[in-house]
């Protein structure tokens, strides 16, 4: 079973939720299109259905991982299961 959600990023200030300031703190949160008649993005209608709110928060160290997170951009969010 695989799970998609697509979400919005938002990036803490460096240093802000962690003791170590070479973790970056990343939210996302569900993204959606509340007015039907104002839907600019007819995919963001059918995510915030399925997923009407969510939210995920990481730490992460990686430089390269970091830098491909930009504020405000939506990402897709896959849940897979994994072996325990």
């Amino acid at each position: 079973m695989t799970i998609v959600c697509k979400m919005k990023c938002w990036v803490a200030p460096q240093g802000d939720a962690a003791t170590d300031e070479s973790v970056q703190t990343v939210q996302f949160g569900a993204v959606y299109e509340p007015d039907a008649g104002k839907r600019q993005l007819p995919e963001n209608a059918v995510f915030g259905k399925m997923t009407p709110w969510g939210e995920f928060k990481a730490g992460i160290a990686n430089p390269a991982a970091k830098s491909q997170l930009v504020q405000g951009k939506s990402y897709y969010i896959t849940i897979t299961e994994a072996p325990d």
